[in-house]
């Protein structure tokens, strides 16, 4: 077989304290890629949602990038359709979606064989074209499904997947807010280059929380974990009504809120036997819309899946 489409699912990163480490794949939206082998160049042609923002040249593309690094030294090249069905600039995980699809295409493809870490880590070389440096809590969580924890070194790179509990659902309010072409790699560039010591032992017992939650089932003990003294106040900054969002969605009963990966998009986590999570994505559309910013508000359940072959 010459010839592979994949689907690849949105995915939320960090989760309030999990900086770079913390994933979770939702079924909110999906990326469509469809890979074919051939004998000359790497090509990528886009299609679907924003597709005109988003670069086809290999080397800015996360999966021209992916295939750069995979058909290296190989004498093959591929063509790349790459249909968009996620929010680029959102904070969703789009440029991750597109790297881990196109990663486990090849590796299908390719018959590479890739055991799960290695695959995440070829993948997350995509995301260079999108933030300029190799990070992997989306592609994991895009790769793997659930929860994922990547602890990512040039001598030692491993991915935990945890299943969420069954009663975890999601809302979400998207804002439309502007963004830079090269959003990530900015919002990236604000952090602080050095935090209080007290404000990072904060950050370690939250996160422990977080993962213990997803072990136990516990999801207000996941968002009680969710508070965040590191990232979070430098980047609520480039989200007008944040504070206010998030103060709406624990009134309307969420048990964590935290900006979506580099945002502007807010997750917040529900116990769906307790809230409905529909409750939450309107209290926190409405936050917004009360300060003048139009907002999308919807929900979504986890993605246990990951990338999947369909065809």
């Amino acid at each position: 077989m010459d010839r592979v489409r994949v689907i690849a699912p949105c995915s939320s990163a960090n989760l309030g304290s999990g900086f770079d480490v913390f994933g979770l794949a939702l079924e909110a939206f999906y990326d469509t890629l469809t890979a074919e082998l051939t004998d000359n160049d790497i090509k990528v042609e886009v299609s679907g949602l924003g597709a005109e923002k988003i670069p086809t040249d290999p080397s800015r593309n996360t999966a021209g990038l992916v295939a750069k690094n995979l058909l290296a030294g190989r004498g093959l090249g591929v063509n790349i359709g790459l249909e968009k069905g996620i929010p680029s600039r959102m904070g969703l995980g789009s440029s991750g979606a597109s790297a881990a699809a196109c990663a486990v295409a090849l590796n299908h493809l390719l018959g590479l064989g890739l055991v799960r870490d290695e695959l995440v880590r070829l993948a997350a070389l995509g995301e260079v074209a999108a933030a300029g440096a190799s990070h992997a809590d989306n592609v994991a969580a895009s790769v793997l499904g659930g929860f994922t924890i990547v602890r990512a070194h040039e001598e030692w790179f491993k991915v935990v997947r945890l299943d969420p509990p069954p009663n975890l659902e999601v809302a979400l309010a998207m804002p439309s807010v502007e963004t830079p072409q090269n959003k990530t790699a900015k919002s990236r560039a604000i952090l602080p280059k050095s935090v209080a010591f007290n404000d990072a032992v904060t950050n370690v017992k939250n996160a422990a929380l977080v993962v213990a939650g997803f072990h136990l089932g516990d999801i207000d003990m996941i968002g009680r974990g969710m508070t965040d003294a590191l990232v979070e106040p430098a980047r609520m900054r480039l989200i007008p009504n944040y504070l206010e969002t998030k103060k709406a969605a624990y009134a309307a009963g969420a048990s964590g809120v935290a900006i979506s990966g580099a945002g502007p998009a807010v997750i917040a986590v529900v116990d769906a036997d307790k809230v409905s999570a529909g409750t939450v994505a309107s209290a926190m559309k409405n936050a917004f819309l009360e300060g003048g910013i139009r907002c999308e508000g919807l929900c979504s359940r986890p993605s246990v899946k990951g990338t999947v072959k369909i065809l």
